[in-house]
């Protein structure tokens, strides 16, 4: 028990953002006694567990670690799996996210503790409510009251994870997906009070990249370089998320001819990142290509221009085909544009 407490006082601390020192202060204990729990040297006296899981946010069970990991995972293994078999199903997008939420509605009451399936709830809902949007996809107009009820259940325990779980990432994840139940629920106070306390880049104060200036100043250049792979990586997800969005909502809203411009110029920029292979995730990549292929299909085709809609998939088939993929990848992200098309073709 004593190296279990001793792990998770360590990383409870660190998540808080909390040194040995600043722990130390506020427990009224020296660094010293705080570095002997860590270690596992030396544990906490029975009086201080209350206050220290009070300053580290988390509850005793947790503190003394006995929140059944090992439990959780096999469930998140079980569910996730049969998530992954009812995507792969022959259903309707749409179909297939109201089956999905409503399968993990009941999973989540079953295993309330279990925080990774409660953010993929969240994110499944989110992904059902962008179908069910009258303004979008306009899917099941007729079942208010189902969606409703789905929709007040996976606010209510994004909720609790927000108020309960100590993993930032976990947290982050579910207000953003909450974010979007209660956009395309046009409850827009609630979606920005969400969105109010997500990480900001405005300020350029990201963890990631001071983080690689401290990897700098701590090992060298040479292990400064491991990092900025790997933020590289993790840039790209975030430069193709923004220009996805855009060019999404210039292919469905905008002009023809400013959509296609404005399309190539996101593109121009997703190529010119990728043209450092190490620097993305190919399938990420595969995707956004598709997805730019896809919303400009999307701005000529609203213009009434058939034939120009034609004549555009040629062209990127042909471009793909003479491209550096992989047969395996090229079939991948024709695949990808030609289920969107059978998607949007059936329902528009």
């Amino acid at each position: 028990m004593g190296n279990t407490i001793s792990s998770n006082i360590k990383s409870f601390r660190k998540d808080r953002g909390f040194t040995q020192e600043e722990l130390a202060d506020l427990l009224n204990v020296t660094p010293q006694a705080v570095s002997k729990w860590e270690s596992g040297s030396g544990l906490p006296d029975t009086s201080m567990l209350i206050p220290l899981a009070q300053i580290l946010r988390v509850s005793t069970d947790a503190l003394l670690g006995y929140d059944s990991l090992s439990e959780n995972e096999e469930v998140v293994n079980r569910v996730r799996e049969t998530v992954s078999s009812m995507k792969s199903s022959d259903e309707g997008r749409a179909e297939k996210a109201l089956r999905i939420s409503e399968y993990l509605s009941t999973e989540t009451t079953l295993n309330p503790g279990c925080f990774e399936i409660i953010k993929d709830y969240a994110e499944e809902v989110a992904n059902l409510s962008m179908y069910a949007d009258p303004v979008l996809e306009n899917y099941f107009p007729d079942d208010k009251e189902r969606l409703e009820k789905i929709y007040k259940d996976a606010i209510k325990k994004g909720a609790y994870l927000i108020g309960h779980c100590n993993d930032k990432v976990l947290i982050e994840k579910t207000h953003f997906a909450v974010a979007w139940i209660y956009i395309h629920m046009k409850d827009f106070d609630n979606a920005r009070a969400h969105i109010n306390v997500l990480p900001s880049i405005s300020t350029g104060r990201i963890a990631e990249k001071i983080s690689m200036e401290l990897t700098f100043f701590e090992s060298g250049f040479g292990k400064m370089k491991d990092d900025i792979a790997d933020c590289s990586v993790m840039l790209f997800e975030l430069i193709a998320s923004f220009l996805n969005t855009i060019a999404q909502d210039y292919g469905w809203c905008g002009d023809k001819d400013e959509a296609l411009k404005v399309i190539e110029w996101c593109e121009g920029i997703v190529k010119a990142y990728a043209s450092r292979k190490e620097t993305i995730d190919i399938n990420h990549y595969l995707r956004v290509r598709r997805s730019l292929a896809f919303f400009r299909l999307v701005a000529v085709k609203r213009s009434g221009d058939d034939e120009g809609a034609v004549k555009l998939y040629n062209e990127f088939k042909d471009e793909i085909s003479r491209e550096d993929f992989t047969d395996e990848q090229k079939k991948t992200i024709m695949d990808l544009l030609n289920n969107d098309i059978a998607h949007y073709s059936k329902n528009r």
